[in-house]
């Protein structure tokens, strides 16, 4: 008898590498069959239960009651995390349209958050392809997420103003800030898999190097910049500190109502 796999879902963006990479690659022993789709998609197979595990927004996450959150991994960030930036025009502050990416949800939630919380702001959402040139037309700045937020941190000709969302929210909360997290659906058993999940983890950060070599020739940025971001800003543990960053997002979120205020997280335990 073949033995089911358990569906787990991730995301293509060069944050999410060092947690799936030896899966993708069958380095660690595993019962995963992986699926990659935009992050958007993932929350919603996940919803649906087309897939048993999912690589979700954290806002997703808070919308969820059933969800368990596989322990000691994260997508976060302590201070600036160069992949979540908003170009401005004008000053930050001075913004009354925004073009977003339509594919972020945790992300444009921290740019909520920043804009009406933080600086007391009320500007216009717009959901764009950020992809198309056109994406900063009739608005006053714009955000990007994931690879082509962090092409644009690195880009000598950009004209306009930078400003990275994670440095922002560490100034104002003195928190990390987890962006993802790996969710497990009510009723799925991941038995040695949770092992493997954490050994994908630990063996990935130990071949960054190799990682970002490969994955600068896959999306067209310079391999130190990828070495950089997957070293020194994006950081994959999921402790105290990302746990109470979890918390006083959901705390912020709720002040929005977008999300409910929750005192803990459901850790996966079997």
């Amino acid at each position: 008898m073949v033995k089911k796999l358990i569906k787990l879902g991730s995301v293509s963006f060069l944050n999410a590498k060092p947690l799936t990479y030896a899966l993708e690659n069958n380095l660690v022993s595993h019962e995963f069959d992986l699926i990659q789709t935009p992050p958007s998609e993932l929350s919603l197979k996940l919803f649906n239960k087309e897939i048993d595990v999912g690589l979700i927004p954290v806002a997703e996450l808070l919308k969820r009651k059933d969800y368990r959150v596989v322990p000691e991994i994260s997508i976060s960030s302590v201070g600036k995390v160069d992949s979540v930036i908003v170009l401005s025009k004008s000053d930050l502050r001075e913004l009354k349209t925004i073009a977003v990416d339509k594919r972020s949800q945790s992300s444009t939630a921290l740019l909520k958050i920043v804009l009406e919380l933080f600086y007391k702001l009320s500007p216009s959402y717009l959901s764009r392809d950020i992809d198309k040139e056109d994406y900063l037309d009739d608005v006053d700045g714009a955000m990007l997420i994931g690879d082509s937020g962090l092409k644009k941190c690195y880009d000598a000709d950009n004209p306009y103003k930078l400003y990275d969302l994670g440095d922002i929210w560490t100034a104002e909360t003195g928190l990390p800030f987890v962006y993802a997290v790996f969710a497990v659906n009510k009723g799925v058993i991941l038995g040695k898999n949770l092992d493997a999940l954490i050994e994908s983890k630990n063996y990935g950060l130990g071949i960054v190097d190799e990682i970002a070599e490969i994955e600068s020739q896959n999306i067209g940025i310079e391999k130190d910049v990828c070495l950089k971001y997957l070293t020194d800003r994006i950081k994959y543990d999921l402790g105290t500190e990302e746990i109470k960053g979890i918390i006083k997002y959901s705390e912020l979120l709720s002040e929005l109502n977008e999300a409910e205020k929750i005192s803990d997280l459901n850790i996966y335990s079997e």
